[in-house]
């Protein structure tokens, strides 16, 4: 498996998370944590993601996944390679004009939501010479389109997003503390950028942060769900989130962190699953 990461330009890093590279040489079948939304591109073989829902959905060549509500899995031929486009809250409303509520576990072709807009350069990603270039050419594009939209800016709710990955504690009371509107307005604001309630976000966000205490070795696994009621429910909700239990998601993390190791040349970016 071949798996590289890209950051967009500095003016761009509010919309859209990273770029990324994936290709395996083999058939494979890849679980996927309950994520941010996603362009993916498909540049050779085929596959198909079986959505939290259940629903299978082939792989056509571009899609825009929605923000996910939950672990899913990707399940893709041998020689299969993938170009993505991370999106954050932001690039939902300004990038794509959708709300992100109603794509959440959701997976759309590209060509009915973008193609008049971006379809010379999705052709050109898919001339360009390698992922670096696929990743300097959405650059150009999404700074042409924020420059073209600059007037169309909606007042993004920070507070929501401060709560999610900077709060020590994923209190639901504090997040209305923090907002200047009601209850309601809170809730919708949260489903229109984050895609879904506030309270199925804290369940995310708090799950998507344990994973994160294990992968980067803060704590063991056993340690890491202090803010779960108990270890069966810390267990449960790993895997409704992540889509494995905690001690396989430790024993996979190790797997991988030595195969990084092993090969000098591979760099990636350190991000946190619990970021937007």
């Amino acid at each position: 498996m071949e798996l590289k990461y890209y950051l967009p330009r500095p003016e761009l890093r509010d919309y859209v998370r990273a770029y990324y590279y994936y290709a395996t040489p083999i058939a494979a079948v890849q679980p996927l944590c309950a994520e941010l939304g996603n362009v993916r591109v498909l540049l050779d073989g085929a596959g198909e993601f079986e959505m939290p829902g259940g629903d299978v959905v082939k792989i056509t060549s571009t899609i825009l996944i929605g923000p996910t509500m939950g672990a899913y899995k990707m399940k893709a031929s041998a020689g299969t390679s993938v170009f993505g486009i991370g999106i954050r809250p932001r690039g939902w409303i300004q990038l794509f004009s959708i709300n992100a509520h109603e794509a959440a576990d959701k997976v759309f072709d590209l060509s009915d939501v973008a193609r008049k807009v971006a379809g010379v350069e999705l052709d050109e990603v898919l001339r360009a010479d390698g992922p670096a270039a696929m990743a300097a050419i959405c650059d150009n594009y999404f700074t042409a389109l924020l420059k073209r939209r600059a007037g169309r800016q909606n007042p993004y709710p920070q507070a929501i997003e401060d709560w999610l990955v900077r709060d020590d504690n994923l209190d639901l009371d504090r997040l209305i503390e923090r907002m200047d509107v009601s209850r309601r307005q809170t809730d919708r604001l949260a489903k229109r950028y984050f895609g879904a309630s506030p309270k199925l976000l804290q369940r995310k966000y708090r799950t998507l942060r344990a994973a994160d205490r294990i992968r980067d070795n803060i704590a063991p696994w056993e340690d890491a769900g202090v803010d779960f009621y108990d270890q069966s429910h810390f267990i449960k909700e790993f895997k409704t989130f992540i889509g494995v239990t905690p001690s396989q998601f430790f024993s996979n993390q190790m797997a991988l962190v030595r195969e990084v190791k092993a090969k000098r040349h591979f760099e990636s970016l350190n991000l946190p699953l619990a970021s937007v």
